[in-house]
């Protein structure tokens, strides 16, 4: 079970990294600083309805993740009334992670997905729900640069 919590872990952790990093990223900022280039919006729109494709693997990896961690707590007996290096991912997960998926899951998938809102021929919410997926972006990203390696730190040094 372990096993399959740690690969989750990657795969949540790592699956979007790069494409948000190297691609997403410079077509959100290009299409902001060029706001008349329809080629910049074109391109942003490809990746941005491709990541959100793609970020379903995320959400599964998240999925397992939390019922793997739900299921060694349980099977572990851990004691959660103290602090531990245990308790603190699991505080983490609670108070920032799941509610950051949970908005993340609502952008990419139900009622922010990007493509749906296109065939719905919405040009005013597709604009609208971009920008709400680019604040999302913009605030969660120092936080995923931090907690991410944090909780990995927490996992493997155990420090407390």
């Amino acid at each position: 079970m372990k096993a399959i919590h740690v690969i989750a872990a990657g795969l949540w952790s790592f699956t979007t990294a790069v494409a948000y990093a190297y691609y997403l990223k410079p077509a959100f900022l290009r299409a902001q600083r060029h706001p008349d280039d329809a080629s910049a919006r074109a391109t942003r729109d490809w990746l941005m309805e491709g990541f959100d494709r793609g970020v379903a693997i995320e959400h599964v990896a998240l999925a397992v993740l939390v019922a793997t961690a739900g299921l060694m707590l349980w099977l572990g007996g851990f004691d959660l009334t103290r602090w531990s290096f245990v308790s603190a991912k699991l505080w983490i997960g609670i108070l920032v992670i799941l509610p950051m998926e949970a908005i993340d899951i609502h952008l990419s998938h139900l009622g922010g997905n990007k493509a749906r809102i296109r065939r719905h021929g919405e040009p005013g919410r597709y604009e609208r729900t971009m920008a709400r997926h680019w604040l999302f972006f913009r605030v969660t990203e120092p936080l995923v640069q931090v907690l991410i390696p944090l909780m990995f730190v927490l996992a493997i040094v155990k420090p407390f």
